[in-house]
């Protein structure tokens, strides 16, 4: 099946897209703001953080996006490929499209409007636009409204860079350029330029020119920023110096007054300036990330900060305290240590099915693909964040695994700064359900060594007998279990370590448990060990196929070209022949002498090389008494030289001995040093943690000297040997006392006895396949087990203990479904296969795939039904996480995993309430287990605010803002719910009619939601003449019941007969209940 001819899915993304690589912008009254993202503008209420519309007609990346002066509703926005879109952001509508006139393979870098109109509706711009690499940066100025250049007289000429530019919209119309130290002025009235350079011709980093005045300001990579007055003549030009950052000032912006100045840099410190004292300043610590934009509302009541971490902060202007932030998708800041952002990958939370991934320094982000927000950010790392240096690599602790059960977390962090111990821990978080967020239970100091390989719960969904099991660096498996704590401070549960094992010290590729929690599968190596969760401590099976199935291949491989190549010599031709006709001769026979003739060549004595300047026989006495009379030199570094020419030296007997034994002392590590230090090795778990960081370190820095002098002995220890004539070639042959052979030995044994012994070099040890992943299946599957390795997939059946099936893929990724047994890889070539276990065949295949950190299946609140055949994501979304810090997915055109949401929710039947209320946007989140009486028929009704049985309500009231979701989402939802239903009567009904209600004349499936098919109208014809029929009934029972209640009561009181009529009453009530 070619999938690539009947694909029609489509590579959407559902999250990310940086919206802090460019300056926002400010709607003229503040309430809004403009964000660019890529293609999009995306429009934020400033009060609520609330994305009120998006803008999507652009078709490039917008490298610029302004308000026009004089029509404050018209939103302009350039694009790279030269393009101008011209919107209506209150009504959301493109105005028009405008195309610049670029010269061939232009692309534009900056574009800034102008306080200059020429025969046009709309401001003039600045722009700049540069070609092919190594020309120089070209400028011109284009009306807005047509797209033509504008003459200009002006000599401004470029560098190579891209400029740095700000445009001046006030009474002073000037505008600043920058580029490396360079800076330029330019008046856009008269066309006059300056220039200047930086202090100590320092690059500058951001530029801004002054709403009010003639005053512009400059920072640079040292931290310092310049305030620039007067200076359209060099002589009158002054400037002042604002220092205080440490580090480059990414960004700086004036007030709309011009009194005061804000910087931010990568101190994460805003800081606020008064332009008339540089010594007067005030500070906003401790931003989320480092600053990179600025911006400031036209009023001033508003500053708006962009952080690395993809974070727009909201802060007020006078008090300078934050207000409000906007942020969608988190981001790691960019390092100098080469690892990865994401070593986490992508996983799913079962307790709420969010999405949970590396997110700032020391954070783990929770974010909801269903509503398309972040939920929160969880502080995992205790530590302090350092911030970056200009020349150092500053290391952070990173979260490298982490595990989700319906209860629990387990992390595991690690800091290693490739120079002391690493240090390792390993942290169990329990969920609270009061706070809403994950509290720590419990904290492990060095549980592995080196750092973490997996860490994996038995079962996502239980919570009794779990276990946890990790796998490290150090080739080592732990599982842990909850025990009673023994602490007296802090009665509870708390996680220790049951059971420890490893497997001939092999490296651990990947671990998995079964569905129940009984088999824990380890991957050694090639070898797949299966163990008994309880008793972990030797492997029930181990299993390994031979090399040829497990992508090893066990044979060497040797491909000539037939035809002689352009350029080749002779000889090399001429040998290439003789060497195939040689193979092809030894292929076709079993000729013992092609066997001889074919291992001489192999075993042939490697070339000599030259020694350079070799001196002759009679002049080597006279280099080696000059050589041993340099004191400066060593006795290494001396018979180096003597090896460089040629020279060989040669030993008395009496001290030969002596000096083969201290060479072999030093070039080879003796037994009884490793001995030692494997034993001081398994003496440091004794220790307390306390000491063991020291210990450890101490005993690492032994090994690495170690290693080092190892590395070192082949190249310069043993080359001592053959100069000092000490190798064994060079001692005499003792003689032996060799048997007389007997004279019938035929010629083959005598051939046999001359051969060449092949070296160990020639004839390389088989290398073995290392496991990756290990994964077991689910259901009626959960006997097999898949196995991936570095080119292929296997497939065990723990039945049969045999090898059942596999394929032929490199996996680097792998997600495993259990919802439908589904798993999807991504293979080295960035290729996505859809499988099986049980069958191994594809249900989807697709080539060219971004490159991903990780992959993770979403399930459908609103499941399909289809078969998986048909539609292989009917049950779960297959999400991917991607290079470019995107969540991407596979759909078809308009379509997103958010759009399966059920409709609104009635509450006027509570006990249908609880099925479908779970499966909501808004009942997820206030669900409660609720147990009704079969008595309390007068309670039922529609739900109402106030009532305190409605726990569901309270629970909505007092949930924590950060766990909900957009109100725009739940609004809707939570109004109707509060209704009271046109006829009254319904809550009298029957209970068949309540179980009709319930499930809408249809069937439910398992998430609550109906499917109606169209062959069930007659049926509801049936229905709708007995409700008729029973609603005639219930107006007849009403009529005799108020007769009876109106009836006056004759003369004296008769008992009995009032008696009578309250059973009469009584009777006719509990009918028309009924």
């Amino acid at each position: 099946m070619n999938f690539d001819d009947e694909d029609r899915l489509e590579l959407q993304f559902l999250a990310g897209g940086n919206i802090v690589e460019h300056a926002p912008v400010f709607s003229p009254d503040g309430r809004f703001m403009f964000v660019r993202c890529l293609t999009k503008v995306q429009v934020y209420a400033t009060g609520t953080g609330e994305l009120t519309r998006v803008l999507d007609e652009a078709t490039a990346p917008l490298i610029s996006l302004e308000l026009d002066l004089k029509q404050p509703d018209l939103l302009i926005g350039c694009t790279s490929a030269g393009e101008l879109f011209r919107w209506n952001w209150r009504a959301g509508v493109l105005k028009k499209t405008v195309s610049l006139t670029l010269s061939n393979g232009e692309t534009i870098l900056t574009c800034n409007l102008m306080n200059l109109y020429k025969s046009g509706d709309t401001a003039c711009a600045f722009v700049t636009a540069k070609g092919k690499a190594g020309e120089q940066v070209n400028w011109f100025v284009v009306n807005t409204s047509t797209g033509e250049k504008i003459d200009v007289n002006c000599g401004l000429k470029l560098k190579l860079r891209a400029p740095l530019v700000d445009v001046g919209k006030g009474q002073f119309k000037n505008i600043i350029l920058a580029q490396g130290f360079y800076i330029y002025f330019v008046n856009y009235e008269n066309w006059t330029f300056c220039r200047y350079k930086s202090a100590k011709q320092h690059t500058i980093t951001c530029v801004k020119m002054s709403p009010c005045e003639m005053v512009a300001a400059t920072a640079d990579s040292e931290g310092q920023i310049f305030v620039w007055r007067d200076f359209e003549k060099q002589d009158t030009m002054t400037n002042t110096l604002f220092h205080w950052h440490h580090t480059e000032v990414t960004s700086i912006a004036f007030s709309p007054s011009g009194v005061s100045i804000y910087s931010g840099g990568h101190e994460c410190v805003l800081v606020k300036w008064t332009v008339a004292s540089p010594g007067y300043r005030k500070y906003l610590p401790r931003m989320s990330s480092v600053i990179r934009h600025i911006v400031v509302s036209d009023d001033n009541e508003n500053v708006l900060v962009c952080t690395d971490d993809n974070a727009i902060q909201l802060i007020s202007g006078s008090e300078c305290i934050i207000k409000s932030t906007v942020q969608h998708f988190t981001y790691e800041t960019k390092d100098k240590t080469g690892q990865s952002k994401f070593p986490l990958g992508l996983r799913l939370n079962p307790r709420t099915n969010t999405l949970v991934l590396n997110g700032r320094s020391g954070h783990l982000q929770f974010y909801s693909a269903y509503t398309k927000s972040l939920l929160y950010n969880l502080r995992v790392v205790d530590t302090n964040v350092h911030n970056e240096e200009a020349n150092h690599i500053i290391y952070k602790t990173r979260i490298t695994q982490a595990a989700f059960n319906i209860n629990w977390m387990a992390t595991g962090e690690v800091y290693n700064d490739l120079v002391n111990f690493a240090e390792v821990r390993l942290k169990f978080w329990h969920y609270n359900e009061r706070l809403q967020s994950y509290i720590l239970n419990t904290e492990i100091d060095l549980p592995h060594e080196k750092g973490f390989k997996a860490i994996i719960f038995s079962n996502q969904f239980q919570v009794d007998n779990l276990r946890c099991a990790t796998a490290g660096e150090d080739n080592v498996i732990k599982v842990w279990g909850l025990t009673n704590s023994e602490n007296i401070y802090k009665r509870g549960t708390m996680w220790s370590c049951l059971a420890q094992t490893n497997y001939r010290n092999l490296p651990i590729g990947s671990l998995c448990f079964s569905q129940d929690g009984s088999l824990l599968a380890v991957g050694y190596g090639n070898t797949l060990a299966l163990y008994d969760a309880r008793n972990p401590r030797l492997p029930l099976q181990t299993l390994s196929c031979p090399p040829g199935l497990d992508g090893v291949i066990s044979k060497a491989q040797l491909r000539l070209a037939q035809t002689p190549l352009n350029g080749a010599r002779k000889e090399f031709t001429q040998q290439r022949q003789q060497l195939w006709a040689l193979l092809k001769a030894l292929l076709n026979s079993n000729d013992e002498n092609l066997i001889q003739q074919a291992k001489d060549l192999i075993v042939r004595p490697p070339a000599k090389s030259r020694l350079v300047s070799q001196p002759e026989n009679s002049c080597k006495e006279t280099v080696f008494k000059c050589i041993m009379k340099m004191p400066e030199l060593g006795l290494h570094q001396k018979l180096q030289l003597l090896r460089r020419f040629g020279v060989e030296c040669s030993v008395p007997h009496a001290h030969r001995h002596r000096l083969l034994q201290h060479l072999q002392q030093r070039a080879v590590i003796p037994q009884a040093t490793k001995l030692r230090l494997r034993k001081l090795d398994f003496r440091l778990h004794r220790l307390h943690p306390r000491h063991r960081y020291k210990a450890k370190q101490r005993l690492s820095h032994v090994n690495n000297r170690r290693q080092k002098f190892e590395n070192l002995v082949p190249q310069d220890v043993m080359n001592l040997f053959s100069v000092l004539k000490l190798d064994e070639s060079s001692k005499p042959k003792k003689e032996k006392k060799v048997k007389k052979v007997k004279s019938n030995l035929n010629d083959s044994s005598k051939a046999n006895m001359k051969a060449k012994k092949i070296p160990v070099n020639a004839a390389p040890l088989q290398g073995l396949a290392q496991i990756s992943h290990v994964q077991f299946g689910a259901g009626d599957q959960a006997h097999l087990v898949a196995v991936c390795t570095e080119s292929r997939v296997l497939i065990w059946n723990l039945l049969t203990l045999r090898l059942q099936a596999g394929l032929k893929l490199s996996v680097r990724q792998l997600a495993f479904d259990p919802l439908t047994n589904l798993m999807a890889v991504i293979t080295k070539n960035d290729e996505l296969h859809v499988f099986q276990p049980n069958v191994p065949l594809p249900l989807y295949q697709r080539s060219n795939l971004p490159k991903t950190h990780g992959l993770a299946w979403l399930p459908r609140r609103q499941p399909r039904q289809s078969s998986i055949n048909v539609d292989w994501q009917a049950q779960s979304t297959l999400l991917m996480l991607t290079h470019s810090q995107e969540i991407a997915y596979l759909a078809l055109p308009g379509q997103s995993p958010s759009d399966d949401a059920p409709t609104p929710i009635s509450f006027s039947h509570p006990a249908a309430t609880d099925i479908i209320l779970k499966h909501a946007t808004f009942g997820i989140h206030v669900i409660k287990p609720q147990q009704v009486s079969g008595e309390s028929l007068e309670k039922n009704g529609p739900l109402i605010v106030g009532r305190e049985e409605h726990s569901a309500v309270n629970a909505f009231v007092n949930l924590s803002a950060h766990t909900m979701p957009a109100m725009s989402l739940i609004c809707g939802e939570f109004v109707k719910s509060l209704l009271i239903p046109a006829d009254s009567t319904s809550r009298h009904s029957s209970s068949a009619a309540k179980d009709a209600a319930l499930t809408n004349g249809g069937t439910v499936n398992g998430n609550g939601v109906t499917h109606r098919d169209s062959d069930e109208e007659h049926d509801d014809e049936e229905l709708g003449e007995e409700a008729r029929s029973s609603l005639d009934t219930r107006k007849t029972l009403q009529e005799q019941n108020e007769k009876l209640v109106d009836l006056p009561l004759e003369g004296a009181t008769d008992l009995q007969g009032l008696d009578n009529r309250l059973r009469t009453i009584t009777a006719l009530r509990s009918k028309l209940r009924i």
